[in-house]
């Protein structure tokens, strides 16, 4: 009988690589790994740009890091050990396929924590192969370590990602630290990590409070929802004009859903249309769910699975008392944005004019319109010449005539 047995081929890999939207999405998937290792430790990534060389550089230090078993896992196509709920991934697929993404050779050099053994891995077609990898890692001394992971303290875990030949690609470092600083808010807001782009330090995404409606700030404890879905996090009113807009990041009205510390989407309405509808824009809030599972690229959750339907209908209730708050500021001011600036440049204008006419009253009365030395419409008065005589009655009501007729003789 004829043996029926699933293979992969490496083309459909290179296909499926293709899923992510830029650069940095591609990257984070890289960066994701190391935060299901780090066991309670503070993680520092350093990710290093150098298109000069071709070349991007994603270092993790203070984590686990990765020995033999970890980087076999690593190679293995959606196999390998069983993930937690608590991982960010999940799915044993994603820092391959971003690899793949970004370049033609990959490099990793790994040692695990508390372990004087390193290991790297190459494969100068890791972006291109076609054919499946059949290889071991090759053993390193601590002197043959490139230059940036001399300074890693000893028996510190570590993962050093080297890709190489970078695809063409859009490569903007001031992007990705927009991306880095939104998606991990979270994790870099509770100290957990610190993370690094060229040397410099991304801080974490401010979204501002409204200070005048700091008490209508919703807290949701942690709730358990159908299916063992658990959710916990804030509502609150934002302050839109204190909130820095930058490249690669908005501000969108709505929820921001986070798994285990980690930004999947943002702008949940969860059937509240809050999109363009006025004081509903200020509409902000940050909601961790755990126990379900967000898509293999972490940009969406299963909306057909009844834990995101409980999820749905949980936060929809839980968002009634600031929608219905917000709208009544709607109806109680039913001026545009726009208008009201229109109506606060007009003010300005008024009072602008009117200090002027108050300085010219204080300093030169007959200066006024309607004073003594100024005519309709705020021209000078004309001012009579200086040895002319003055005009009679007539010539005041008739003008001045010139060339009269003489009258006819009389005989």
């Amino acid at each position: 009988m004829v043996v029926l047995q699933e293979t992969i081929g490496r083309e459909a890999l290179i296909a499926l690589s293709n899923q992510y939207d830029s650069v940095a999405d591609a990257l984070m998937e890289l960066i994701d790994n190391p935060f299901d290792y780090r066991k309670g430790r503070h993680l520092t990534v350093d990710i290093r740009l150098n298109k000069s060389r071709d070349e991007i550089v994603v270092l993790d230090t203070g984590g686990q890091g990765m020995g033999a078993a970890d980087l076999r896992d690593w190679i293995s196509w959606g196999t390998g050990h069983e993930h937690l709920t608590t991982d960010i991934g999940q799915w044993h697929v994603g820092g391959k396929l971003a690899a793949i993404y970004l370049a033609e050779a990959l490099e990793i050099i790994v040692r695990r924590s508390e372990s004087n053994e390193i290991l790297r891995f190459y494969d100068a077609h890791w972006g291109s192969r076609t054919v499946l990898l059949f290889t071991s890692p090759e053993i390193l001394e601590q002197r043959q370590l490139p230059k940036l992971l001399s300074e890693v303290e000893a028996n510190a875990g570590f993962t050093y990602v080297r890709l190489r030949g970078l695809k063409p690609r859009r490569y903007e470092a001031g992007i990705l630290k927009a991306k880095l600083s939104n998606t991990y808010r979270t994790l870099l807001l509770q100290g957990h990590c610190t993370i690094k782009v060229d040397g410099v330090q991304v801080d974490p995404l401010d979204i501002p409070f409204a200070p005048s409606y700091v008490d209508r700030a919703v807290d949701i404890p942690s709730r358990k929802l159908e299916g063992g879905v658990t959710v916990k996090g804030r509502l609150w009113i934002t302050d839109r004009e204190k909130f820095k807009i930058g490249r690669g990041v908005g501000l969108k009205a709505g929820v921001r859903t986070v798994f285990n510390g980690r930004l999947i989407t943002d702008g949940e309405e969860f059937t509240h249309y809050l999109a363009g509808r006025g004081s509903l824009q200020r509409l902000v809030g940050e909601i961790e769910i755990n126990h379900l599972r967000p898509n293999t690229t972490k940009d969406g959750w299963d909306r057909d699975s009844h834990g995101w339907i409980a999820v749905q209908e949980f936060m929809h209730e839980q968002m009634q008392p600031l929608v219905t708050f917000l709208n009544s500021l709607n109806e109680g001011n039913s001026v545009s944005r726009q208008q009201r600036k229109r109506a606060e440049n007009v003010r300005h204008s008024v009072e602008a004019t009117l200090k002027r006419i108050q300085f010219y009253h204080s300093s030169s009365p007959g200066s006024l319109p309607g004073g003594d030395g100024v005519a309709p419409g705020g021209r000078a008065k004309a001012q009579a010449r200086s040895g002319s005589p003055e005009p009679s009655e007539t010539s005041r009501s008739r003008g001045e005539v010139r060339n009269r007729t003489e009258p006819p003789k009389t005989r």
